[in-house]
């Protein structure tokens, strides 16, 4: 085999998956901006939602919530169940915190008792759930089992 052919499968050997999703492919948004619109972004999921006939996950929290980073570093690191989310949902991080709480959008549904907190939405936008991600947690990361079955929980058929 010629050298440049054998080096070049090498390389490929270290480049990550076509078929793997980047992170910020499955939230509308790529942060918990507190000047971000909630509205907006959520009628873009809802629309996107629709679309690829999946759900739609509101993911309430903040830049300053650790369990927040490392639901993203989780997501990041464990390639099937981003996949599973990727299947499922469209996602939505929504702003909560002290520049901005997002009170009038999130009146709209149940009060969160920790953070992140998670609401399914179907594609039309009806509320289906709020998810206690305190139950998706294990051994100071989340349970990749349990993200798992979340996920298929509420992937549509």
């Amino acid at each position: 085999m010629p050298r440049a052919l054998a080096l070049a499968f090498a390389l490929l050997a270290f480049a990550p998956a076509a078929a793997e999703t980047p992170l910020s492919a499955l939230f509308i948004n790529d942060s918990y901006n507190p000047r971000a619109d909630p509205y907006r972004d959520l009628e873009r999921a809802l629309d996107r939602a629709e679309a690829e006939n999946k759900r739609v996950l509101i993911v309430v929290g903040g830049d300053w919530c650790g369990w927040c980073e490392v639901l993203d570093t989780f997501l990041t690191r464990e390639v099937e169940v981003r996949a599973a989310f990727e299947q499922s949902f469209v996602m939505v991080k929504v702003s909560y915190g002290q520049e901005n709480r997002n009170a009038a959008f999130l009146s709209g549904f149940p009060s969160s008792r920790g953070y992140p907190d998670f609401f399914v939405l179907d594609s039309n936008g009806a509320f289906l759930r709020q998810q206690d991600t305190a139950l998706l947690e294990g051994d100071g990361d989340y349970d990749r089992a349990r993200m798992l079955a979340f996920a298929q929980r509420w992937r549509p058929q």
